[in-house]
Parts: structure tokens; sequence; C-alpha cells
């Protein structure tokens, strides 16, 4: 798995190098600033830019963005630099005992009655009052199981691309929840939603787990408009991650391992038909934070 999961990310990050990226669902050249100054021939404009902005962020540029507005002049400017660069060149930094010590989520409580603790009820109320059945309608059809109930509506509606991407983030959502409530309720949706999707993943049989059928990726290969399948993937993936880290459910990091062996072998197959330079031409879309998730399951697994 492992090895797997290694081959898929360094593959996803290459491809994302390799092209000027651009978020949209038909492989186009980017608009961003960075490409039009890239592109540019007007050597002064270019040099302008260049002398004001960091197209790359780097220590040095994040720590010059913190510059007090008291400073006026261009010496202060410089004083401010060398104060950094001191700090830099100063070896490891260590902090106090107890500076800024991340703590579980399960160790902290909100005060009552104040406005967080009313905006954490709140969101408790909301995750609490959507249905599971709804929430799995699209992957309970596209993997040709019985519905119950009906679809909700907007981005996760039948007719969508991005479907099943809302069911990601109410997993990531409802696991830090629980972990910072302990809602009862909430854990028996949490389990149910868990439990839901490895019947879908079970009855498909591939591995291949979404609220929209495999077709979506066939075209994101073939460098075809589509909506960004794997930016929904990311947010399955992540969710049913944090349902295993933070809920405590092995059920997820099953589905999850079932579904990056699904796509390692996509990935695999468009290189071995084709080219790496055509996996890396179809990724000129919104991959949302999948390199990201993978780094996490790596280090899992």
């Amino acid at each position: 798995m492992k090895a797997f999961v290694c081959l898929l990310m360094v593959l996803m990050v290459c491809g994302c190098a390799a092209v000027i990226k651009e978020c949209t669902n038909s492989p186009t050249q980017s608009h961003t600033l960075r490409y039009e100054l890239l592109a540019s021939k007007n050597g002064t404009w270019k040099k302008e830019v260049m002398s004001h902005y960091h197209l790359t962020p780097t220590d040095e540029s994040a720590w010059v963005d913190l510059l007090p507005r008291k400073f006026l002049s261009e010496e202060q400017k410089n004083d401010w630099a060398v104060m950094y660069r001191k700090i830099k060149n100063m070896g490891v930094f260590k902090p106090p005992v107890g500076f800024l010590k991340e703590v579980p989520l399960e160790d902290v409580r909100l005060l009552e009655g104040s406005i967080h603790a009313v905006a954490q009820q709140t969101n408790l109320e909301y995750l609490l009052m959507l249905d599971v059945d709804r929430l799995l309608w699209s992957f309970r059809n596209m993997a040709g199981l019985p519905t119950p109930g009906t679809p909700y509506g907007g981005w996760e509606a039948a007719n969508v691309e991005l479907r099943g991407h809302f069911v990601g983030h109410y997993l990531s959502a409802s696991a830090l929840m629980w972990a910072s409530t302990k809602n009862d309720s909430l854990k028996g949706k949490m389990t149910a939603l868990v439990a839901g999707l490895s019947a879908c993943q079970e009855k498909i049989g591939t591995g291949y787990l979404s609220a929209f059928p495999p077709e979506l990726f066939d075209r994101f290969e073939d460098v075809k408009p589509v909506w960004a399948p794997y930016y929904t993937i990311h947010k399955i993936l992540a969710g049913l991650l944090d349902q295993y880290t933070i809920g405590g459910n092995p059920q997820a990091l099953k589905i999850v391992t079932s579904m990056v062996d699904y796509f390692y072998n996509r990935v695999m197959n468009v290189i071995s038909q084709y080219t790496v330079t055509r996996h890396y031409q179809s990724l000129n879309e919104e991959t949302g934070g999948m390199n990201d998730v993978l780094y996490r399951l790596y280090i899992l697994t």
C-alpha cells in the first residue's frame, strides 16, 4: 500500500508541476497573473512586478507581509529584513515549554453560553438534522442498491457532476464535532453513513466509490470536459480518513485503501496505454487536495 500511495503522490505532484493548471472543467491555458507575467514579453513590466512581489511564497516573503504599518522609511524596512535574517540564522528555534502546544479536541470544551459555544451548538444541530439516507442516495443509486428517500439538491443533486463531495465534508465535520461534543446521536449517524458507503463499495466490487459513475474519470483521462472528479474524490477520502483518525472507525480506513488501490490502477493504466505526459495533461484540472490526503494515508499505512 505504501508503494502504491507514494507513486500516486509523485504522479499527482509532477503532473501539477508539468502543466499550467486552471481550475475549470475545460483544458485551457491559465489566466492568472502568474501566467500572464511569465508569458509576457514586456521586460519592463516583468521587472517592475518582480521587484515588488514574490510569485513563489517563501519564508522571507511571509515575513515581509508582516511588516508593521508604522514603518514608513526604507531604512526601517531594511531593519525589518535584517531582523528576519538574524532570526533565520540563529539555528533551530526552540519555543518555550508549553508554547502553542497542540491539544486533542476531546480535551477542549467551550465556555457555556459563549458565542463560540452557541455557534458550536448550531453546527451540531445542523449536522444532526441531515438525513443519512438522503446523503447516501446518489452513492446507492450508482451502486445499484435500493434508494430510500430523495437526494439533496444543489451540488448534491442527482444530475450534478460534483455530487458526493458534500458527503465528504459531512464526514469530516461530523468527526470533528463528535470529538468536541461526544454526542451519541451524531456518532450513530457517522457510523451509519460509513457503513452505507462500505456497502456501496462492496456492491460495485472494484474498490471504486463515488456518487457518480467512473465514466467521469474516462472523460478526465481523455482530456475531455468534466467537472473535477478528483476534487470530489479527495473530499470523500479526506472525510473517511477523519472518520478513522478522529472518529475511531476502522471500517473507514478499509474503504479508503480500496479506493486508492482502484485509482492507482487507473493512473497506471493511462500511463501504460499512452504516456506519463498524457497523464500530466489530464491533470490540468481541479484535483482538490489529493496530494494531501495521499500523504496522510501514507503516514497511516
